[in-house]
């Protein structure tokens, strides 16, 4: 892995990390705490930002099947990427796209913990030589490079990290330990 996405990759295992260790410090009544209607548990909110990840995994290698034909990131990616990282640093709610949507009411936590980091490991081992090209689309960004869905990646979770403070902060009393 270059060393520009090597940066990143690390900064993504970090935040993995912490958020694994901050869930497994909660209590199994605050994990599935739910703040109101409509709203998501602590326990949805990692099973979305896994499936993200996985959906995105999956993109990934399918562009990876077809190497030959992979166009490189130009304007356009640059562009569309730095739209999606505005948008994910706003206080904005987003829909889930559909293809990481959360049906589960209380996903297993340690499933999803194993899931996360076989899906880490593979994505660690992607080449160099794709860093540049088209391989990831985004369900409303389109396509970015390697290092563009890694940037990603991390926002997305920021994003989701924000949403796990406010969870905490619930007006409806989240429970105490």
């Amino acid at each position: 892995m270059k060393k520009k996405c090597r940066k990143i990759f690390n900064r993504l295992e970090t935040q993995r990390k912490e958020i694994i260790s901050q869930y497994r410090s909660l209590t199994a009544e605050q994990l599935r705490y739910n703040p109101g209607p409509g709203e998501w548990n602590f326990l949805q909110v990692l099973r979305h930002v896994v499936t993200a990840e996985k959906q995105s995994l999956i993109l990934i290698q399918r562009s990876l099947n077809r190497k030959e034909s992979i166009a490189k990131t130009g304007i356009g990616s640059a562009v569309r990427h730095l739209l999606l990282k505005l948008a994910l640093t706003l206080p904005i709610k987003y829909k889930a796209p559909k293809i990481a949507e959360v049906s589960e009411e209380y996903p297993d936590l340690e499933e999803m913990i194993d899931e996360w980091e076989q899906i880490r490991e593979i994505i660690e081992k992607y080449s160099e030589e794709m860093l540049g090209k088209e391989i990831y689309r985004h369900p409303r960004a389109g396509y970015l490079n390697m290092k563009q869905a890694l940037e990603f990646m991390e926002i997305h979770i920021s994003h989701h990290q924000k949403q796990m403070g406010q969870i905490k902060k619930s007006q409806a009393g989240f429970p105490s330990e």
